[in-house]
């Protein structure tokens, strides 16, 4: 038997929903989601366009608020936080991961890597950025501009920028949206090696299927609401093995 379940939950939602008017109508991009998200897996967020995945990242990644229900970040209630605290659950908890890669383009990859630390006031340690440009397979590229680099590789950067504050659970919204199968590929097989050799949670939203079942965990919306959970290729696979 797999142990998945008695991983610690990191992130717990409970009665989600963000509505919003629109003139006179009244909105539900989330309608009422129960999720439990437990350290050291991966889990995608599956649905088509308006079944509410980016508004479910952004209040499990405390960029918006809920307008009903509970939210739990590693331990903390973040219902009803001003945006100072908001920031400060996000500093110590969280890194993300977006479709457009959002490099400085007069940065090197090194540069870019370390921006995180200059905004958290941490000091900037070079042989960590070599570590974990080596960790998402980027050693010797740290000199390089982002405008030498392919997509692959610039995603590869983003992602190296997510880690050097040592979150404890990357988001990543659409990381392959704009890059080719190949190398979307490669960054979920990226992200697998983060959760299986450091423990590291990944939510990943994406619509592709094919790619979101590598994960441990699939939870498909409709309609703002979860329509199903199921188990992922990754965690049918440990689980078949024991």
């Amino acid at each position: 038997m797999s142990d998945e379940n008695n991983r610690p939950v990191v992130i717990s939602a409970r009665g989600l929903k963000r509505h919003y008017r629109r003139g006179s109508e009244t909105v539900k991009a989330l309608d009422g989601v129960d999720l439990d998200i437990r350290e050291g897996e991966m889990v995608s967020v599956l649905g088509p366009s308006g079944s509410g995945k980016t508004t479910l990242i952004n209040l499990l990644s405390c960029l918006d608020a809920p307008t009903e229900g509970t939210l739990t970040i590693a331990g903390k209630s973040v219902a009803g936080l001003g945006e100072d605290e908001l920031v400060d659950v996000r500093r110590g908890t969280l890194g993300f991961v977006f479709q457009k890669f959002h490099l400085l383009p007069t940065l090197t990859v090194a540069e870019n890597v370390e921006l995180p630390l200059v905004f958290l006031r941490r000091p900037v340690d070079r042989a960590a950025t070599t570590a974990v440009l080596a960790r998402v397979g980027l050693e010797g590229r740290s000199g390089h501009l982002p405008r030498e680099l392919s997509g692959g590789q610039m995603q590869r950067v983003a992602v190296a920028r997510a880690l050097i504050a040592k979150p404890k659970v990357l988001i990543a919204d659409e990381p392959t949206g704009n890059l080719d199968k190949a190398n979307g590929e490669q960054i979920f097989d990226l992200f697998r090696s983060l959760v299986r050799d450091e423990g590291l949670t990944v939510i990943v939203t994406t619509h592709n299927l094919q790619l979101g079942y590598l994960s441990d965990r699939v939870v498909t919306l409709e309609d703002g609401r979860v329509v199903k959970e199921e188990k992922g290729q990754a965690l049918a696979a440990a689980g078949a093995a024991h």
